[in-house]
């Protein structure tokens, strides 16, 4: 799975229009059975908490808030990566997006970003108060499974996010050129034409150029 990842950033060219929705899809699954895995996961530390001091009260509390908003925020990154595989669809014109489509959906790819880089924000801050707790307790011992998780989730997120950020590059490349073939009231191709003509105006008249070579032999 992190090789599928990986490929989309170092070999972006190679990749097709279905590459991307098969990748939107891999995502969305992915984010699904991390939520119901992390839900499970959480719902077992809370339970298996001791100490009823306030202070250990208030961390519990805040691990399940913090759990909670993780588990909501990966639902949401699941939906939005769906939603936009759907309006990817929408766009889809033979093995690329419509030009016009490009910098709608290169806005929704950032929003999709935004959300998984802040549930991954907030899982590893959890993490970090999970961590203080242990070292607390004097029970750093028991971290050794939660850190192997986080060090895999970690991963997982960061590729996926790098997987979906290099579909700007790949949406460019196939359909941000056509875009960019229209600027203002012009075509790119009526701009040379206005360009040449703006050249040859410049240009003095040949006849011209004549007389003064002449009046310079003449001069010598």
């Amino acid at each position: 799975m992190c090789r599928r990842y990986l490929s989309f950033v170092t070999h972006t060219t190679d990749k097709t229009l279905e590459d991307y929705f098969a990748l939107f899809r891999r995502l969305a699954m992915v984010d699904l059975l991390l939520v119901v895995a992390y839900g499970v996961l959480v719902g077992i530390s809370i339970s298996l908490m001791v100490g009823d001091a306030d202070e250990d009260s208030f961390v519990r509390m805040l691990l399940l808030v913090l759990g909670v908003c993780v588990v909501v925020i990966w639902l949401c990154d699941a939906a939005l990566v769906t939603h936009f595989g759907f309006r990817v669809r929408e766009a889809a014109t033979s093995d690329s997006v419509h030009p016009d489509n490009v910098k709608d959906l290169i806005q929704r790819k950032r929003l999709c970003l935004v959300v998984s880089s802040l549930g991954l924000a907030v899982y590893v801050a959890r993490f970090c108060v999970e961590l203080w707790q242990a070292r607390e307790q004097g029970l750093l011992e028991t971290m050794s499974l939660p850190t192997v998780i986080l060090a895999l989730v970690l991963l997982v997120k960061v590729l996926r996010l790098l997987a979906l950020n290099s579909f700007s590059n790949w949406v460019r490349m196939t359909a941000g050129t056509s875009s960019e073939k229209t600027i203002g009231p012009f075509t790119i191709f009526e701009r040379r034409k206005k360009r040449k003509g703006a050249e040859k105006a410049l240009c003095p008249p040949s006849f011209l150029t004549g007389d003064l070579l002449r009046a310079l032999r003449t001069s010598d």
